[in-house]
């Protein structure tokens, strides 16, 4: 098994108060080849767990994860995250005209 180092995130400031994270997973790693699907699902989550971590204080901040829209297991996944270790977040899907059904918005 290939040890992964923290992904560097993809993510982008659209405005003061909502950035945005982009986990597909040729965003999070150079080079996926020979990586299970478990194993991106995890630097997927690893690095959603990281951006809440990162930004826990900052009260009206909105994060967009983009999931991408497949079969819903990350998003499933992203979703039981929330429920247990970020329950105090409010959780919703994003703009469907911006995102249609891949991204979901956490509000910190």
């Amino acid at each position: 098994m290939r040890l992964c180092t923290a992904p560097k995130l993809a993510q982008q400031a659209l405005t003061k108060h909502t950035l945005e994270v982009d986990l597909h997973i040729e965003k999070l790693v150079k080079n996926s080849r020979g990586l299970s699907n478990t194993e991106m699902v995890e630097i997927q989550l690893r690095t959603v767990k990281q951006v809440l971590f990162e930004n826990r204080n900052k009260k009206g901040l909105k994060i967009v994860f983009i999931h991408g829209v497949g079969k819903g297991v990350l998003k499933n996944e992203i979703l039981k995250l929330l429920t247990k270790q970020f329950s105090n977040f409010r959780v919703l899907d994003a703009n469907m005209a911006k995102y249609g059904l891949g991204a979901l918005e956490v509000v910190i």
